[in-house]
């Protein structure tokens, strides 16, 4: 297991100073109904399957966030994952502050910015944190990758030095039904990406990746925790 999945496997849990939209969205899908068209998918995607595997929430459990939300933790985490490419953590904490969201840090990435000093372990959970980034920039259709397709070189050019608020205001989000079948599929990739680990074989993407993208669709439509303790079991 390389580094990135290895800091992510064994940290998974890392408050958002955002919390869920104030209203549940109808049930414009079944969940048991999108369970099987996902499970169907994987199977023409070439990955292990597993029926067992319950539906996940309805959407009338759901409190999806807004877009402007969504763009939030998108631009705090494009800072968050410097320290995996050796910038300080006075750097990364004055960077926020100027584009005034350092209230938007979650508290173990306060944690985190507060540390003397950054383990292998940090700093790898940090640079994997560009693919929780990808999930809320495929979110906000800045993207349009497939869910075993590598993050793109165009995702940075999203979150570029500067005044981060015109994009957040800006910001839009994909339909709920998309966010809700892309969530689901990520709840099972994660599984077939674990159970790949477990026996050994290959899978297009290391398992920390899909974890990261699950973690912030799971996020987005509406589980009901903060970004910290959104659960990723499987």
């Amino acid at each position: 297991m390389d580094g990135c999945a290895r800091a992510e496997v064994e940290g998974r849990n890392g408050h958002d100073g955002v919390h869920g939209s104030s209203k549940p969205v109808a049930d414009p899908m079944n969940a048991s109904d999108v369970k099987q068209q996902n499970e169907q998918l994987l199977q023409v995607l070439g990955v292990a399957v597993n029926p067992a595997l319950p539906h996940i929430e309805q959407p009338s459990q759901l409190r999806p966030r807004s877009p402007q939300q969504v763009a939030t933790r998108a631009w705090v985490l494009s800072q968050v994952i410097g320290v995996g490419y050796g910038l300080s953590a006075d750097n990364i904490l004055d960077r926020l502050r100027a584009i005034d969201l350092l209230d938007f840090l979650t508290p173990r990435e306060r944690a985190l910015l507060h540390k003397s000093k950054f383990s292998h372990s940090d700093k790898a959970w940090a640079a994997c944190l560009a693919e929780a980034v990808h999930g809320c920039a495929w979110a906000m259709g800045l993207l349009d990758t497939g869910p075993l397709e590598k993050c793109p070189p165009a995702l940075a050019s999203h979150f570029r030095d500067g005044d981060p608020h015109p994009s957040i205001r800006a910001a839009r989000l994909r339909s709920f039904d998309e966010l809700y079948l892309r969530a689901n599929l990520n709840y099972r990739l994660h599984w077939s990406a674990r159970q790949s680990r477990f026996d050994g074989s290959s899978f297009p993407l290391p398992e920390a990746f899909i974890q990261l993208r699950r973690h912030a669709l799971d996020w987005i439509i509406g589980m009901p925790h903060d970004w910290d303790d959104i659960p990723l079991d499987t």
